[in-house]
């Protein structure tokens, strides 16, 4: 054989039909470089059975694409994975942060004060005997301030007690160097209600429904400082502002955590707390800021289930707007993650693009 039938080095095809298999998945999905794909679009056209086999994936792509699914049912493991790494990452840098705010509620701790004050009674008996005449004493001047007011007569409102109840300052709440938010169920009761726990030289334990002013300025104080207080207190507090939704001022709170939180896991609770608002256009363009510029693909696949399911249950705007548009564009060809791109082909569908 001459050396112009075996040709040289440089004019044997680099990609082998043995490698087409593999090739024609990236080649439908574009996620090709441009000379790969060049160079593949150079061997298809030499080799009819490659490019059987890359127009028949092409198709395979093409019908899954056009599958109408609820967005849920997909999979979803891009949301998991952006979490665990966010959370991983949060965890190291507030373990210092996590000890401290350990170690000083350890100082506040019932269970310490009365381990000590138990060992200290056992082993001085006058001692004893002096604490349980102050505890009476004070028990007694306590129940003395604290009085039950009757009805008047002909009043259908009930007794209540009178107590003080100091309201929350802006001084208090720029004094707090971390917090800690749980939902709490007084004994007797089974409606649960909201402790915040404000550490700062003067703690602060504020205790109320949800809907209570300074319960709910506490938490959106929390959710909005995010260089002040650690991940675990802003998603506690989006916990329980997310039943308070539908208060516009929340709302902003939501809107601002969703774009600005250094927590990818708070900003993707935070548009979870959004779900039935998309109506509101702060709503709406909170969502497309994130769909476009979020840099954690957990956080775009919420925004874009959101815009989704807004538009399949005609909640969203009725005439797509240009920006809308655009960004869903942008996002079907240009997303790395093949679930937004899927997502946003749909959303388009949608609005009948």
């Amino acid at each position: 054989m001459s050396e112009m039938q075996k040709g040289t080095p440089q004019d044997q095809p680099r990609i082998r039909c043995e490698e087409i298999e593999s090739l024609a998945v990236l080649y439908a999905c574009d996620e090709l470089d441009s000379g790969a794909r060049a160079e593949l679009d150079a061997h298809l056209a030499q080799c009819p059975a490659c490019a059987a086999i890359v127009s028949r994936e092409g198709r395979l792509h093409q019908a899954i694409a056009s599958l109408e699914q609820p967005a849920d049912s997909l999979d979803r493991s891009g949301l998991l994975l952006a979490q665990c790494r966010s959370e991983l990452a949060e965890a190291l840098d507030d373990r210092t942060v996590m000890a401290n705010r350990s170690a000083w509620l350890s100082i506040f701790s019932p269970v310490a004060w009365w381990g000590a004050l138990r060992h200290t009674l056992i082993y001085h008996p006058a001692m004893s005997m002096t604490v349980l005449v102050v505890a009476g004493f004070l028990a007694g001047v306590a129940g003395q301030r604290l009085r039950v007011v009757p009805p008047q007569a002909g009043s259908t409102r009930p007794a209540m007690t009178v107590s003080a109840s100091p309201k929350v300052t802006e001084q208090q709440l720029q004094s707090a160097g971390s917090a800690h938010v749980a939902w709490v169920t007084p004994s007797g009761s089974r409606t649960p209600t909201v402790q915040v726990q404000l550490m700062s030289q003067t703690p602060m334990n504020i205790v109320g429904a949800p809907e209570d002013a300074d319960v709910e300025r506490a938490l959106t104080f929390v959710l909005e400082n995010g260089q002040r207080f650690d991940p675990d207190a802003r998603l506690d507090s989006l916990d329980v502002l997310r039943t308070r939704a539908m208060d516009p001022d929340v709302r902003r709170s939501l809107c601002a955590a969703a774009r600005l939180d250094r927590n990818a896991g708070v900003r993707m609770k935070a548009i979870e707390a959004l779900q039935g608002f998309e109506q509101d256009p702060a709503v709406w363009q909170t969502l497309l800021d994130a769909l476009q510029s979020d840099d954690n693909s957990g956080v775009r696949v919420e925004a874009i289930n959101l815009l989704v399911n807004a538009l399949q249950s005609n909640r969203g705007f009725g005439a797509p707007d240009a920006q809308t548009l655009d960004v869903l564009r942008d996002r079907q060809r240009n997303d790395s993650n093949h679930y937004v791109r899927l997502q946003s082909a749909a959303a388009l569908r949608e609005l009948g693009e």
